[in-house]
Formats: structure tokens, C-alpha cells, sequence
């Protein structure tokens, strides 16, 4: 089909109704049993890295929904990709043992004809776009055309589909021209269109805002509720959990624990593998300090505040946090006074950008930066990846000057804004080329001159702050999407620039992860450098930033500490960003702006 026929269609113009009902009609799979069972498998990729999973015994129940996490390379992606037959016919290495899906041993049948069958969410949404659609209803379609079917049930199905994650007004719209977290709905959408028994989805929500989150799992929880097998893998377990009938934690190649989520989170060592959930950590925090006598721990906000209401004092005493709290707090001011200069690092002074096809992306930005950490929060499409483009010359402004150490960077190179400002972008596969990972690491500061000794120092440096020491000589493309984006940022501060920019980091890390990278925007800070990070990670933003920047509609709406802008839960809402879970449950109490367990905990009692 082509854009005339789809336009003559219009079919987004149909009523909600029509389409709910053709999207939710029966599924293609005529109601088969959708059981999958892994009997001692064991899977070696080509490379030779040793066993990405070994003698895996697993079975999962037709119409469940379980969520799949644990530490980065742990096995999980090789997981998923064993459900649809990727694994042995697509990726290259050796298979023991058996994995069957209703029944039907994956190795005797081929990921075509799995397709109808299993549906799978790849990690990174631009490997699962095709590129060569022009708008985003045909790159939904693009499955449902190599089915075969007919024009009005493509269609209709597209359309519902779109509708479904959220995201019908972008029907016309260029999937080259998307934000990530834009691109992640629309390859989720494509899947969702083909109607598949099970629904396999690596990290769904990776670059997805806080609300944009919220919607795509309850999708696929509703999915689940008309009779989808669902499997999950995700780091974001605070919003996952409260879905899930059953918790698989992978760790070395092997399912460590298992069982229903409450059981897990509370598993004795259990954080050193994932990031618990606050309204878990509350709960258990309130037993072991008598609050609550026993019971399952709340696994969601609203279950956290009925058990914390009768045991809060509203009256109690408020400490400002003036330094970093034991858990997480951030500082009440900018850590970038010390670092006082004669004109800012980043000026913007009225700045628009508007996209071909009269997309405007930025509106009247004002502001300045000098150094600290500043985090840009927003809903996917705010124009926060179009302004830090702003910042090394890749993108000039339409309206305005974007001033960077001083100088303008319309009449500035990019190679020479590259010595002030380094970018790590939020796709780490736009930005890796070399074959080993030191010499990814090495190229920006061969590229920017340095004398031998100096580039020996920043390589070095990187390498150890991102801790990539083990795989120096590894090929980018044979790690992990996490750590893919680790060497994209490690390649990054081996330029040693005065402004580094970092867009969405965090996506899909684990806790250890996380914790790696905010700890290398600590040491940035502590020498002066401005640290500018793109991030839907709210607890990244609490704990790391001393300057919290709300885009909304591509204009700011909010600057200031974290305190400031995540107490501002009225103008926060225009951005489709919720504050931390204990900043909410502090809201809902009715006390005072909170960034931490331990702040919450002063008034209980």
C-alpha cells in the first residue's frame, strides 16, 4: 500500500469504537496454546564469550504475564530471543537442549513461521524499524503486508494498533523523525498489529517517559487479560511490578530466583541484582521498624501510602537536604559556584528550531548553563535531544543564538565546537564505528590532536570510569545494548571537553550501571566540567542533579534544584513527568517536597 491509497483512507478518522472492536477481535493464532517450555538449554554465541544461558529448565503458562530482569548481560535478551526462533536462525553459535512453543520445538520450524505466533519488542527500537518507510502508518502496515492481507484489514488493524500505545496523531509523521521514545511506541505497535500469541518485549519502555511508560504496560497487561502470553524484560520495576503474575530474576547465564514479585523483592541479597522498587523499600523499611507487623510488602504508590497513612506525622519536623542524603537525596543548590567564570559555558538567548515540514521542536528557549550537573526531563517529543543538538553544531537554530564558551555556533565548525562540547547520543549504534572497543575509546582524542601522553591519559581514564577494562579488545557490536552505551559515553570523556553531554544513559542499565555512570557525572562535576544529561529516570535526575530542566511543547516550563522542580507537581504535570516515588507518596500525605526514604521516614511515627 502507498501513502495516496492510505491518505484516500484516512482511516484515522474512524470512530474509537470501530476501531477498538476490529483490535481486540480474534487473535490470528485462532486460540492456540501458547505454552513455552526451555528444557536444559544452553546457548553459545559464535563469538566464544563462554555461555550466554546454561541448562536453562523454564516453563511459562499460556496467558500469563511475567517480567523478566536482572544484571546487564545476564542472559536475558538471549532469553527472548529463543522464544521467536532468533535463536538458532538467526544469530550465529551453538544450541543445547529444547525450547518449545505450543508445542512446537523452535529448531524445526523457521522465525517466519513463528511470527504469527510470537511477536518480540527488539532492545533497541531502531533495529526493529525498517527505514524505509516514509510515514509511521506504513512502517506499522510493513507486517501485515508480507501476510498477505487484505487492505482494509491492515488497516484497520495499523490504525488500532497506533491508537492502542498512544501515539495516532503521529500517523503522517516520518519515522526518521521521531524521538526515541516516539520510535519505541511505533516498533511496539508493529508488533501489537500482528496479533500474536505471545508477546516477548525486551525492554519496551527503555525511552519512554513516566506516563508514556504507565501506557504501554498497561497495554500489555490488558493484553494479558484477553488471553496473551506476556513476557517482560525490564529494569523499570517500579511501575512493572504491580502487573506481573511472576518474577524471573536472571543472573549468569541462569534463573536465580523465581516466584511472584513481592516474594522476590524481598529475597535475602536481592538488591546486589536489581534496582527494588521504592514502594517495596518503604514496605520493608515500615516491618523492620514495627510499623507494620507482616504481610506481602506493597509492590505499587497507592498500596505504600495506605499502609504509611496511619503511622504519619504531618506536623513533624522538615530537614532541608544541604548535602546528598544516605539514599539518594540531591543538594538543595548548584554545586557550580565554586566555578565561577567570566560568561557562561552554554547561552541560549531566544532560541526556535523548527523541523522541515513546519515541526517546531524548540520555542523561546532563555537560559544559561556554566557547569554542575543538569538534567533535561520532558515526555518524548518535548525537543530535548533537538537542544542538546544545539549544543556541538548539529543542528543551528531557525530563530535565536546558541552561544557556546562565547562563540556562536553558526559561524563555528562542528570539528571545532567538538573540542568544547562532547555528545553521547542516546542510540550508541549511531555513534560506535571502530572494531575494538579501546580504539571506539582512542578515536576522539586522535581526532582532536592530543599529544601522546595526554591521549594515553583520557583513554585510560574512560576506560576505568566505565569499567570496560575487560572488554578493551572486545568488538562494541558483540556487547549488550547497555554496554554498548557505556563505550559510546567512555569515547565521550576520553575528549575531555569542558561541557559533555549524555542523552538517556541510563536506558536500560541495571542498578550497578546506573550507579557507574552517576558516579562518573560526580567526578565530571567535582573538576568543573558542566555535565548536561537527557533522562526520563527520575531517581537519576534526585540523586545526581544539582539542576533540574522541565521541557514541555519545546519550552521550558520548570528550572531549578530537584526540589524545586519536582515540587512543582501542577506545572511538572503539562510535561507527562511524575516526580520520584517518595516524592509522590510525600505529596499524597500532604508533607513537604521529599527526595528521600529517610526524609519520609522523619515523620513517621
Amino acid at each position: 500500500m502507498n501513502d495516496r491509497e492510505y491518505a484516500v483512507a484516512k482511516p484515522w478518522r474512524w470512530s474509537r469504537e470501530r476501531s477498538e472492536r476490529e483490535y481486540t477481535g480474534s487473535r490470528s493464532g485462532g486460540g492456540r496454546v501458547s505454552e513455552i517450555r526451555f528444557e536444559d538449554v544452553s546457548w553459545e554465541y559464535r563469538t566464544g564469550d563462554g555461555l550466554a544461558v546454561e541448562s536453562l529448565d523454564c516453563e511459562i503458562d499460556s496467558g500469563s504475564f511475567v517480567g523478566v530482569t536482572g544484571p546487564s548481560d545476564a542472559g536475558k535478551s538471549t532469553f527472548c530471543r529463543l522464544i521467536p526462533g532468533y535463536i538458532p536462525h538467526y544469530f550465529d553459535g551453538e544450541l543445547e537442549g529444547r525450547v518449545t512453543v505450543g508445542g512446537t520445538d523452535v529448531r524445526e520450524t523457521t522465525i517466519g513461521d513463528l511470527a504469527d505466533r510470537v511477536g518480540m519488542l527488539f532492545e533497541n527500537p531502531f533495529d526493529q524499524l525498517t527505514g524505509a518507510s516514509t510515514t509511521v502508518i506504513e512502517e506499522v502496515a510493513f507486517g501485515l503486508e508480507n501476510l498477505g492481507l487484505a487492505r482494509e484489514e491492515i488497516i484497520e488493524r495499523a490504525v488500532g494498533s497506533l491508537r492502542r500505545v498512544g501515539i495516532e496523531e503521529l500517523i503522517d509523521r516520518n519515522p526518521q523523525n521521531l524521538s526515541g521514545g516516539q520510535s519505541q511506541r511505533v516498533a511496539l505497535a508493529s508488533v501489537l498489529a500482528m496479533r500474536p500469541d505471545v508477546l516477548v518485549l525486551d525492554e519496551p519502555t527503555s525511552q519512554l517517559d513516566p506516563h508514556g511508560a504507565d501506557a504501554v504496560f498497561d497495554v500489555v497487561a490488558d493484553m494479558k487479560s484477553r488471553g496473551y502470553t506476556v513476557i517482560v524484560v525490564s529494569q523499570r520495576l517500579d511501575r512493572l511490578a504491580p502487573h506481573l503474575d511472576r518474577l524471573l530474576v536472571v543472573d549468569d547465564g541462569d534463573i536465580v530466583h523465581d516466584g511472584a514479585p513481592e516474594e522476590v523483592f524481598t529475597e535475602p541479597g536481592i538488591e546486589a541484582l536489581l534496582d527494588v522498587p521504592e514502594a517495596v523499600r518503604i514496605g520493608a523499611r515500615l516491618r523492620e521498624e514495627g510499623y507494620v507487623e507482616s504481610g506481602s510488602v506493597p509492590l505499587s504508590v497507592e498500596d505504600a501510602i495506605e499502609e504509611l497513612r496511619p503511622h504519619v506525622e504531618s506536623s513533624g519536623t522538615h530537614r532541608r537536604a544541604s548535602n546528598r542524603d544516605s539514599d539518594g537525596g540531591a543538594t538543595a543548590g548548584p554545586a557550580s559556584d565554586s566555578f565561577e567564570r567570566d560568561e557562561p559555558r552554554v547561552a541560549f538567548e531566544d532560541v526556535g528550531f523548527e523541523y522541515e515540514g513546519g515541526v517546531e521542536a524548540l520555542s523561546g528557549i532563555d537560559l544559561s548553563m556554566e557547569s554542575g550537573c543538569v538534567c533535561l526531563v520532558g515526555q518524548n517529543g518535548a525537543g530535548k535531544t533537538t537542544f542538546v543538538k544545539h549544543l556541538n553544531g548539529l543542528l543551528e537554530p531557525t530563530q535565536g543564538t546558541v552561544w557556546i564558551e562565547g562563540t556562536d555556533t553558526r559561524e563555528a565548525r562542528v570539528a571545532q565546537l567538538a573540542r568544547h562540547v562532547g555528545l553521547s547520543f542516546q542510540n550508541p549504534d549511531d555513534q560506535l564505528f571502530h572494531d575494538t572497543v579501546e580504539s571506539e575509546v582512542r578515536y576522539g582524542p586522535k581526532n582532536l590532536n592530543f599529544d601522546e601522553e595526554r591521549a594515553e591519559e583520557t583513554v585510560e581514564r574512560a576506560i576505568e570510569r566505565l569499567e570496560l577494562e575487560d572488554v578493551r579488545e572486545r568488538n562494541p557490536y558483540d556487547l549488550g545494548l547497555p554496554r554498548r552505551k557505556r563505550v559510546a559515553v567512555a569515547s565521550v570523556l576520553a575528549m575531555d571537553t569542558p561541557t559533555v553531554v549524555l542523552d538517556e544513559p541510563t536506558g536500560g542499565q541495571d542498578a550497578p550501571g546506573t550507579a557507574l555512570l552517576g558516579a562518573a557525572v560526580e567526578e565530571l562535576v567535582a573538576t568543573g566540567k558542566l555535565v548536561v544529561v537527557i533522562t526520563h529516570d527520575v531517581g537519576f535526575a534526585r540523586r545526581y542533579a544539582d539542576r533540574v530542566i522541565a521541557l514541555g511543547r519545546g519550552e521550558v516550563l520548570l528550572d531549578g534544584t530537584p526540589r524545586e522542580t519536582f515540587g512543582d507537581r501542577e506545572t511538572l504535570a503539562e510535561t507527562d513527568v511524575d516526580p520520584p516515588t517518595v516524592t509522590r507518596i510525600g505529596d499524597r500525605l500532604g508533607l513537604p517536597t521529599l527526595l528521600s526514604i529517610d526524609e519520609l521516614f522523619e515523620f513517621v511515627g
